[in-house]
């Protein structure tokens, strides 16, 4: 069993050589070669021996040798293509049984048996050498789960459409949610539901296609030119989304997965399977990270944005390493009196050449990598050393507020990491607060948590960022020391227009009050809308209205002044 798979793998190897073909070609003709001088030495020698020296070869044992090279150059072809090398070699054998049937009938000697025999022997070995390779093509070229073709039968239909100059597309569709299903259903329901989702692709696609299953929850697909492919994928996504049942200990459950893909044209003749492959796998990424579309196709525009979002990512590392960020500081208000209740620390970046890249830019960037964590860790470290008299001057309330990704907050070692900083820098707990968003409760739940609440017991403050826009659970604010919601800018824009959305804000803020929390209103740019907010008894507010974000001078400047003044 063991020389069976070595041999599957050899064949395989070298089936995926760039030099199959030529290979292939060339053993049939040596083959053929082999089997025309074998019929010659045998007529024209017949019988008799070649002498060299004092030693005697038989002209039997030369065209053995011969014939056996003829076979070995059979064995070749089928390992450079088991299907065309099977057919071909299958023709050299009967080309060499035809020849030596032939040369018995006219001798009348029966001298050539042997190799006659040897022959058909072959043949029988080219037949279960075909049959092995065809059993270990299938089986490394089949996801077990699924049933479809895997990643290694996807690249290598790739790499065919390729060579033979066929246009068409490429798609990358992954689904969201299976991680996570299949960890708390188990393996068995999680086979069971990527097996539904390939059945839905069939259903989708029919005979429009071929679909892979290529790793994970990720399947490919290979559209011929044509296609409407933008209808059918989105037809399909909507599909693969709608509920997806298991019976578990007698129990039907829903499950429920998200579905995102990505497509490349198969325009450019000059592109590498692995290029197709890669922009596929960008195009499906925008896919699944934007929350306007379910479907992206790579194109210019496309490589631009990647292309100056990876430059985006070099000048964040680089401004990490030479300093090219500062903060600017938007101030909070208290509504009654406009008294000053402290700053939100805001990160800017500005390279050597005096460019700002605006936070728009390079936050997104930061978002999607590790490197969200270490802007946050310089902001929060940066803001504190720089306020760090003035807060331990300022009354009660007083507050830096700092942004924390859901990334950071999620990590284990979090609240003890802020811990250590406050000792470290000497800033009062009291008045730092941290700002997390409502995805925040999204990503490891119960270490969120226990995070939020070891600060709480250091007396730092919790806000609730952009409230009202996230899925949030009630139940888990009300059970968290939740210290500020944070109205987002988006509901308090239409505040005068949209009756909804004044009742909204009115419910958020009366809510936050029963959870004795304060709230804050974001982004007030109007006084009409400071005059609705105040009767609703919004408590703080920060925006243009009464304040744009300001450098660290004037911040400073304003907190020695009498504004600074809070009411607890």
């Amino acid at each position: 069993m063991g020389n069976g798979i070595n041999s599957g793998t050899v064949g395989r190897k070298l089936a995926d050589s760039r030099y199959s073909k030529f290979i292939l070609y060339v053993s049939f003709v040596v083959s053929i070669f082999f089997i025309i001088l074998n019929g010659v030495i045998s007529r024209r020698f017949g019988m008799t021996s070649f002498s060299i020296g004092k030693m005697s070869i038989p002209t039997s044992g030369i065209s053995g040798c011969v014939q056996a090279i003829s076979v070995a150059a059979c064995f070749v072809m089928v390992m450079s293509d088991y299907k065309r090398g099977a057919i071909l070699s299958m023709f050299s054998l009967l080309f060499s049984v035809f020849g030596i049937m032939q040369g018995i009938l006219k001798s009348g000697s029966m001298a050539s048996l042997p190799g006659l025999v040897n022959c058909l022997l072959y043949a029988v070995l080219i037949i279960v050498m075909y049959k092995q390779l065809k059993a270990s093509d299938y089986t490394a070229a089949t996801d077990a789960a699924t049933g479809l073709p895997n990643r290694y039968g996807f690249e290598r239909e790739l790499e065919n459409r390729l060579h033979s100059q066929e246009r068409g597309y490429v798609v990358y569709l992954h689904v969201g949610g299976f991680q996570d299903l299949n960890v708390n259903l188990g393996r068995k329901y999680g086979n069971q539901i990527l097996r539904e989702v390939s059945e839905r692709i069939g259903s989708v696609m029919g005979n429009k296609g071929e679909v892979f299953k290529i790793e994970g929850a990720e399947f490919a697909m290979i559209l011929p030119e044509g296609v409407d492919y933008s209808g059918m994928i989105l037809d399909m996504v909507e599909r693969i989304e709608k509920p997806i049942e298991v019976t578990k200990n007698g129990v039907a459950v829903n499950c429920y997965v998200k579905a995102d893909a990505g497509v490349m044209d198969l325009y450019d003749r000059e592109l590498s399977a692995d290029e197709i492959m890669l922009y596929t796998d960008i195009a499906m990424n925008y896919a699944v990270n934007s929350s306007e579309t379910k479907l992206c196709t790579y194109n210019e525009d496309l490589k631009k944005q990647v292309a100056r979002e990876t430059e985006i990512e070099q000048l964040i590392k680089e401004g990490l390493r030479e300093d090219y960020f500062y903060l600017q500081y938007q101030p909070q208000y208290i509504m009654d009196g406009k008294k000053l209740r402290g700053f939100e620390a805001l990160v800017r970046m500005k390279l050597p050449d005096g460019s700002i890249v605006s936070p728009g830019e390079f936050i997104p960037v930061a978002e999607n990598s590790d490197l969200i964590v270490d802007i946050d860790r310089y902001v929060r470290r940066r803001a504190m050393n720089e306020f760090k008299e003035v807060c331990h001057d300022a009354p009660d309330g007083f507050a830096i507020s700092v942004n924390v990704s859901a990334k950071e907050i999620s990590n284990p070692t979090f609240a003890e990491e802020i811990i250590t900083d406050i000792h470290e820098i000497g800033f009062p707990a009291q008045c730092l607060e941290i700002e997390i968003t409502e995805y925040s409760f999204a990503q490891s739940v119960e270490t969120t948590i226990s995070n939020i609440k070891e600060l709480r017991e250091h007396n730092i403050k919790i806000a609730v960022d952009d409230f009202g826009t996230g899925y949030t659970s009630l139940a888990q604010l009300l059970n968290l020391p939740v210290t500020l919601l944070k109205i987002d800018k988006s509901l308090i824009d239409n505040i005068e227009s949209s009756e909804m959305n004044r009742d909204f804000v009115k419910t958020v803020i009366y809510m936050g009050h029963l959870m004795a929390c304060e709230v804050i209103s974001e982004g007030v740019e109007e006084e009409s809308q400071l005059r609705l907010l105040n009767q609703f008894d919004c408590d703080f507010i920060q925006g243009y209205v009464w304040s744009r974000p300001l450098e660290y001078a004037v911040a400073l400047g304003m907190c020695r002044s009498k504004e600074r003044v809070r009411v607890s």
